[in-house]
């Protein structure tokens, strides 16, 4: 399984990772950085994230996968792909 490392990256300040984490697929990857923005933001807040991004790299797929944080607080936090709500009207025009 291919390790991935996530180095928390801003303009004058990079955290690196130096153990990384072993992941299946690029989505499980991109899925696990989203949830560690989503846990920096509840302990930072929105307005300290927003300099920052997550860089996740894998040498064996030889790739890098950027992951902003986000501009406004007004995004929803990161879930797992659900379903979305049934919007459909059971009401019917007469």
């Amino acid at each position: 399984m291919p390790r991935f490392y996530f180095h928390l990256v801003s303009v004058d300040r990079q955290i690196t990772d130096d153990h990384g984490k072993e992941l299946g697929t690029l989505n499980d990857a991109y899925n696990h950085a989203r949830k560690l923005i989503d846990k920096i933001l509840c302990h930072l807040g929105s307005d300290d994230g927003k300099a920052w991004k997550v860089v996740a790299l894998s040498k064996k797929h030889n790739v890098q996968i950027i992951v902003p944080f986000p501009e406004s607080c007004s995004f929803p936090p990161h879930t797992e792909q659900s379903n979305p709500p049934d919007r459909s009207d059971s009401r019917r025009a007469s």
